[in-house]
């Protein structure tokens, strides 16, 4: 007596009232590149995540990188809404309030959709980059602002070396909450205050000198009683 094969189900296809939803096919595509990377992602382990089918994800998305773009896209957009949000509420506070409410947003939304923030930001992909880059850099460009502001609330000069600072806050800030997106025994929160003071540690223990030497013009002489090195 001859055994049945199992049925294909990268064909098979499932009534129009069963069938999901464009947004419930992209969670298990970022479920999917999450987990196992773009290049070992493929279109039938995507399908099987979302309880559908290879040719349904063919006609909505087109092939596995129009599918990748397609989720990062939209990761970024809640991402940036998230953290939009964050600092608008921020935005009347105190300044070290403002920067511990910004730096909590990032820890928060690891915590709370920690494969969304792994596709973001623990990928090499080239199909994101452009994404990517929009999106750090419009969180940079808020950081760089904080930084500023709390320059100028201590009467210090405000030059390059405040770009150089927010840049340092955001790839350490980014980092570590990549690592609570890697870590489930983390409370995200108690991550996020940490950071939030380290953070702060930093900028009030800036040392002005380091700060002066970095925003001198090319060429210009160092101060009285100053040599470089």
């Amino acid at each position: 007596m001859s055994r049945q094969s199992p049925p294909d189900r990268s064909s098979a296809r499932r009534s129009p009232a069963a069938r999901p939803t464009d947004d419930e096919l992209l969670d298990a595509a970022r479920a999917v590149f999450a987990e196992r990377g773009y290049a070992q992602a493929t279109m039938g382990l995507i399908a099987d995540r979302a309880d559908s089918t290879k040719p349904t994800l063919y006609a909505h998305f087109g092939d596995k990188a129009a599918l990748f773009r397609t989720t990062v896209r939209r990761e970024v957009a809640a991402l940036r809404a998230w953290v939009i949000s964050a600092y608008e509420t921020a935005n009347n506070r105190p300044l070290e309030e403002r920067v511990r409410l910004s730096v909590m947003a990032m820890f928060a939304y690891a915590g709370a959709h920690p494969e969304s923030f792994r596709l973001l930001f623990d990928s090499a992909v080239d199909e994101m980059s452009n994404e990517r880059r929009a999106l750090a850099d419009s969180i940079a460009t808020h950081v760089v602002g904080q930084v500023r502001d709390h320059l100028l609330a201590h009467g210090r000069p405000v030059g390059p070396g405040a770009d150089l600072l927010g840049a340092m806050m955001v790839g350490l800030v980014g980092r570590a909450a990549m690592h609570v997106s890697h870590s489930p025994g983390l409370d995200p929160i108690a991550a996020g205050e940490l950071a939030a003071g380290f953070v702060m540690a930093a900028l009030r223990g800036l040392d002005p000198a380091l700060l002066e030497r970095l925003d001198r013009p090319s060429g210009a002489p160092h101060p009285a009683g100053q040599c470089a090195t």
